[in-house]
């Protein structure tokens, strides 16, 4: 009986271990279709502002919003961001919505202890997710297995793990094998001890 429990649970954490891999790994390559397909997506908190709520490193999980869902003020939101020329995105508090100059809807949102709100010009389509809940200092990990070496090194254990399994029931094959033929001679002699008895 523990044999069947510890086999089905080391099968149900492969299985979730090899789903969350799979999870990480394609969202660094098709980050859309599967956002898209699941609703839900991640990400990693790379600088404080949004401390002591969501600590630095921590992976963020997302519910994709949808195109005329309203935000309640002060839900915490993940949304684009041009940051010195390069798209970030940020993760911070959902303040209010104003109409701008150029009669776009604007949103405006805010640092964790910032006394302001952020400069960034912020519309709808750069909006993401809201926010469900985090793991912190998960994306320290993430951000690991998203890079190339990581990649390659789950590759080589993926190889390794493969081998030593056809290598583990090849010597367990072999051993119920030579514990069948150990007793199949142990029979035979004591077969063979009882004619000589008799």
């Amino acid at each position: 009986m523990k044999k069947a429990l510890k086999h089905i649970w080391n099968t149900a954490f492969g299985i979730i271990a090899a789903l969350l891999i799979l999870y990480i790994v394609g969202m660094h390559f098709f980050p859309d279709q599967l956002k898209d397909f699941v609703g839900y997506q991640t990400f990693v908190v790379l600088t404080d502002s949004m401390e002591p709520t969501i600590p630095v490193g921590s992976l963020v999980l997302d519910k994709t919003i949808d195109k005329d869902q309203e935000i309640p003020p002060d839900t915490i939101i993940s949304f684009h961001v041009n940051r010195l020329g390069k798209d970030a995105v940020f993760t911070h508090y959902f303040k209010k919505k104003e109409v701008d100059d150029t009669g776009r809807e604007r949103y405006y949102t805010q640092a964790e202890n910032a006394d302001r709100y952020d400069d960034y010009a912020t519309y709808r389509e750069d909006l993401l997710g809201t926010y469900v809940f985090h793991i912190p200092y998960a994306g320290r990990y993430v951000q690991f297995l998203q890079s190339p070496f990581a990649l390659l090194e789950l590759g080589l254990i993926m190889i390794i793990s493969i081998i030593y399994h056809i290598l583990w029931a090849k010597f367990d094959r072999e051993e119920k094998a030579a514990q069948c033929a150990e007793s199949q001679e142990q029979e035979i002699t004591e077969k063979t001890d009882n004619k000589r008895v008799s």
